[in-house]
């Protein structure tokens, strides 16, 4: 089994946050963040193994998707 990271720091104008990583889409995180972008002041950061998310948007997103089951989907 794979041991893929689950979170992904990102610092956006010298605040430091972790977020979800992204499993589709053509950004790195759960919530749209690029992470890699200087031209808008975003820049990757180290993250700890275990670190907790402290993301507001990735635990919005992660909420609401969590009301749905594998039943509801065709």
């Amino acid at each position: 089994m794979s041991r893929r990271a689950k979170t992904m720091a990102v610092v956006s104008d010298g605040v430091r946050e972790v977020h979800a990583i992204s499993l589709t889409g053509s950004y790195e995180t759960l919530c749209g963040v690029d992470g890699n972008d200087d031209g808008i002041g975003q820049t990757p950061s180290l993250s700890i193994p275990g670190e907790k998310i402290t993301c507001a948007q990735c635990l919005l997103i992660w909420t609401e998707a969590m009301r749905y089951r594998k039943e509801d989907f065709a």
